[in-house]
């Protein structure tokens, strides 16, 4: 996998989880929310590429 797009998740992640604990205290605030679901889609990509190319090889 890229390590570009691992950096990306890692980022997103550090970003949800600062947001959730500094700025709201609260994991249901609609800001975490938000930044969950973009995680969750760009680990569905991660997870799509892996198994196109697990096809391929």
């Amino acid at each position: 996998m890229d390590k570009q797009l691992l950096a990306q998740l890692e980022e997103l992640r550090s970003e949800m989880v600062e947001t959730a604990i500094s700025e709201h205290n609260n994991l249901l605030h609609r800001d975490v929310l938000t930044l969950s679901q973009m995680l969750d889609e760009m680990i569905v990509r991660v997870q799509s590429e892996r198994r196109l190319l697990a096809r391929t090889t």
